[in-house]
């Protein structure tokens, strides 16, 4: 009896070992997994893909795919920094949704007139791609090389609406600027069709920003 007690006791020791051995080699996997997510990297694989298959289509189909994206965001929205992320976002097949949310006062620059939304978002995806990771903050040739696509894209937005600012561009396509913040100017902003009006904006900021992304190669 003393020695069946005996061996029952250590058969449940083996047991309890091989559990907690188990538990522990989950925890320090999942940890493996976890820390691989706060790197904040695209996912590659996904990315990859979706460049590829992108370059492949008519590069017309994917403007117009883009241009069907910034209209319903748009709609959704009413916001030109999120809506031109999304579109880049979705059709590239980048992660993104904690940018996507931090976009939220992006609009102008929480509305003072300042940097365009339709600039703002698209300069994130370029920071997705091109930027580094919290595991490469050091590493000054990823971002002197980021510069290069985002610096292009804001030239070309330039060249076409001559500013980068909420407020010069309003001027260009409202003939004049609107102070948001005030209540009887945002009112007149929406009669003026400022959906549509900015919706074209952000359509073609994405349309730039797309073909940057499609023509580097390397």
């Amino acid at each position: 009896m003393k020695k069946r007690l005996k061996r029952r006791v250590f058969i449940s020791r083996i047991t309890a070992a091989t559990f907690t051995g188990a538990m522990l080699g989950g925890c320090i996997n999942r940890e493996k997994d976890v820390s691989k997510k706060l790197v904040g990297d695209p996912d590659e694989s996904t990315f990859e893909d979706e460049i590829s298959r992108n370059r492949k289509m008519p590069r017309d189909l994917v403007m117009k795919l883009l241009d069907q994206k910034v209209n319903q965001y748009m709609q959704i929205s009413y916001h030109c920094a999120q809506s031109s992320f999304l579109a880049l976002k979705e059709q590239f097949g980048l992660d993104g949704d904690e940018v996507l949310k931090a976009l939220t006062p992006m609009a102008g620059i929480a509305e003072r007139g300042e940097t365009c939304g339709a600039v703002s978002g698209p300069l994130m995806i370029f920071g997705l791609i091109y930027g580094r990771g919290k595991n490469s903050l050091d590493n000054w040739e990823i971002y002197r090389d980021s510069l290069i696509p985002s610096g292009k894209f804001c030239t070309l937005f330039e060249q076409e609406y001559g500013s980068t600012m909420c407020h010069d561009i309003q001027k260009v396509i409202f003939g004049r600027c609107f102070h948001l913040t005030n209540p009887e100017d945002l009112k007149e902003f929406r009669e003026a069709g400022a959906t549509e009006q900015c919706s074209s904006v952000v359509r073609k900021a994405v349309r730039i920003a797309a073909e940057i992304i499609l023509n580097d190669t390397k």
